[in-house]
């Protein structure tokens, strides 16, 4: 077997940013290389250039052209003069661009080999954007809004340690039927947003084996009437979520009591309990998050976990 851990980290990330000054305010924009050239991601390039050219901000535009590239260009970027970086595109590209900021060393200018980091930001571009929904900017002009008011505040992100190295997330981690109802739903993107609804049943159908161990450590209640984790679960299970916002997928609010920066992560574990109830847990998370007081599901708020699972290929 394998194992992954995920633990709480901090960067410094929200999209309320600098006081106004003397010249104008500058912005690094990563854009997607070709999303941006047609359809909706054009128009909002557009709207992007056209609100930074009437709030008096500069934009310095850099485009991606594979995926992970975003991480790549932010963290080998020359930030000097630049006061903010802002990624246009959704909670993937978010992400990547976050993980770019972090490996740049976290630090102002310091020595030993640390670039200058920025606060960094999503324009709320994509297909899944609930970063930038659980902040209140659910469109382009909401972000200039943020950014007028001028202020910096750090939130949470979570490390996790798997077998294949380490990375960050600021979203969600997830494992079991949610972490392969993404996979097949990131090759049926042409079907829209409705695609995590098909990949979902597809894979509840499907009911495949997810034994595992899962350990919670330094954990809380998050409310009295929620069913919580013990120290040590072994179990079959449908699905693990450890979620930094409320919402996943198409705004699914997994975590309804999650937080961005209350130094935790919100972790939702499931255990099998068949067709029609996977079914109906589903529509209570769309109905507003019930479905955390369903005996089958497990809610913390916890700083560590780790899941060991019997089939390594599944990390």
């Amino acid at each position: 077997s394998s194992r992954a851990r995920l633990g709480h980290q901090c960067f410094t990330p929200r999209l309320t940013l600098f006081p106004p000054r003397e010249p104008k305010q500058t912005i690094m924009v990563v854009v997607h290389g070709k999303k941006c050239e047609v359809g909706k991601g054009r128009r909002d390039l557009r709207e992007i250039r056209d609100l930074a050219d009437a709030r008096g901000v500069a934009l310095v535009e850099v485009r991606t052209d594979r995926e992970g590239h975003c991480e790549e260009l932010v963290r080998d970027a020359d930030l000097d003069g630049v006061d903010a970086v802002g990624v246009m595109g959704g909670d993937g590209t978010f992400r990547e661009g976050v993980c770019g900021m972090i490996a740049r060393g976290g630090g102002g200018d310091s020595p030993g080999g640390k670039r200058r980091s920025v606060p960094i930001f999503a324009f709320p571009c994509g297909t899944g954007n609930n970063y930038a929904r659980d902040l209140g900017q659910r469109t382009v002009a909401d972000v200039f809004d943020a950014i007028a008011r001028g202020r910096a505040h750090a939130v949470d992100a979570v490390r996790v340690q798997h077998p294949n190295g380490m990375t960050y997330s600021i979203n969600c981690v997830t494992w079991g039927m949610a972490r392969d109802a993404a996979a097949t739903a990131e090759h049926m993107r042409w079907l829209g947003a409705i695609r995590y609804d098909v990949a979902g049943f597809f894979h509840i159908l499907k009911n495949k084996l997810n034994y595992a161990n899962l350990a919670a450590h330094d954990f809380h209640e998050v409310e009295s009437s929620v069913t919580h984790v013990s120290d040590v679960e072994a179990a079959d299970y449908l699905m693990m979520f450890a979620q930094n916002t409320r919402c996943s997928g198409r705004g699914f609010p997994f975590t309804p009591l999650a937080k961005l920066d209350d130094g935790a992560f919100d972790l939702i574990a499931v255990k099998k309990c068949g067709v029609l109830k996977t079914v109906g847990l589903f529509e209570a998370v769309k109905k507003g998050g019930s479905h955390v007081r369903d005996p089958s599901v497990c809610y913390v708020k916890v700083k560590k976990a780790t899941l060991e699972a019997s089939d390594s290929a599944d990390l």
